[in-house]
Order: structure tokens, then sequence, then C-alpha cells
């Protein structure tokens, strides 16, 4: 008798079985813990190249164009992190209609565009400020690579967070009324 390989987790899509399954309720909490970590050595690394280009005595400091970009990935974050992951999946039985199924995706777009706009301004700022204008002078490079770590981070913070909430075990069901 042939076996079909979809009959033991018939809500998967993908032909191998979810690989972050062994992630229990005790290793989603050192997840989110995990990203919070992530986020915070992100504006660690940061706000620590602001406080050096503050003290060194050179003729570029970073300004506000520096801050932008890690202030729009911090939202990003917020926004794709709030969002119910239920929603996301278009459901006929909802209560709600597939109003909200539409409404949850364009804010995870949403979420993701900030993230990705977040990114490239970084990439930009490094490129046009610290790079051409500058020639890559020491240490001013540094306050560009610093702002583009710090994008990076918080991205990765994101990424940790989303698979640690995502995960549950095969026989765990979320209950709401």
């Amino acid at each position: 008798m042939q076996t079909n390989m979809y009959d033991d987790e018939p809500q998967s899509i993908f032909v191998f079985r979810n690989p972050f399954r062994f992630l229990s309720r005790k290793g989603r909490q050192i997840g989110a813990y995990v990203s919070g970590g992530l986020l915070a050595i992100g504006w660690w690394v940061f706000i620590d190249a602001v406080i050096n280009s503050a003290i060194y005595n050179g003729t570029v400091h970073m300004g506000f164009e520096d801050w932008f970009s890690g202030i729009l990935t911090t939202f990003g974050m917020i926004v794709i992190n709030l969002i119910d992951k239920s929603r996301l999946q278009g459901e006929a039985f909802s209560y709600a209609g597939s109003g909200l199924v539409w409404k949850a995706r364009l804010f995870l777009f949403l979420g993701f565009a900030l993230i990705a706009g977040g990114f490239a301004g970084s990439c930009c700022v490094l490129i046009i400020k610290y790079i051409v204008h500058l020639n890559s002078e020491q240490p001013y490079i540094n306050y560009g690579i610093a702002g583009v770590g710090q994008n990076g981070l918080i991205m990765l913070s994101t990424i940790v967070l989303w698979v640690a909430q995502n995960t549950q075990e095969e026989f765990e069901y979320s209950v709401r009324l």
C-alpha cells in the first residue's frame, strides 16, 4: 500500500514538515527574547556611532538622514509583529468576512515596505554620504556601516520574532471567543 506523504500533516502546503516544530512554548519565549536582544544590539550599535560622531571633531556629524532609516525599520517591525497571523489566511467562515483578510495583508505589506525602505535608505546614506562624498575616510565610513548594521539587525529581529510567534506544536490550538 502506497502512503501519501501529505497525510501526516494535512495543513501543510510544503513537501517537508515544519522544521521549527521543535519550538515549544519555552522555545517561543526564547525566540522573543533573542529578537528583543537583536533589536537592542542594533540600536546600541547605531547610538554608539552617534556618540562617536559627536565626540570626534570632524567635518561631518550624523544627522536626521542617518536616524530616519532606523526609525522606519523599527516601525516596520512593530507593524508586522502586531498583525494577528491567523487573519492572514482567507477563511470563508470568519465572522468579519474577507474584508479583514485583505486589510491584514495590506498592513503586512506596508510593514515589509517600511523595513525595505529603511534598509535601502541606510544603504543609500552609506553610499552617497560616506563613500562617495567623503571618499571612504575613517572614521566616517564607520557611521554608515553602523546604520546598515542597525537596520540589518532589526530585520533579523523581525524574522526571529515572526518565526517564534508563528510556530505551533502539532496539537496546539488557539481558542478565541
